[in-house]
């Protein structure tokens, strides 16, 4: 439960963090983070297969002609929870 918690701590904090005018390096940065921890709180799946799972989820893929990441910034949200 707690690392449920603390997984969902990091994904509002990755929200506000993102929210903020920053270098997309940042965000890839900090998805990284809450994707390795994701990972490794996992049990009986390997750690790479859940990173590599979670940073995919994340619009973040591996730029081409190196071995580092690059994740999309997220844009505004179109749904308004109903309404007009």
């Amino acid at each position: 439960m707690h690392r449920f918690t603390a997984i969902i701590f990091l994904c509002t904090s990755a929200a506000a963090f993102a929210q903020r005018p920053r270098q997309p390096y940042d965000y890839t940065v900090l998805m990284q983070e809450i994707c390795r921890q994701y990972a490794n709180a996992q049990i009986g799946m390997p750690a790479n297969l859940m990173f590599n799972q979670c940073m995919s989820e994340r619009h973040c893929r591996v730029s081409s002609g190196s071995s580092a990441y690059h994740c999309e910034l997220p844009g505004p949200m179109t749904w308004h929870g109903g309404g007009y």
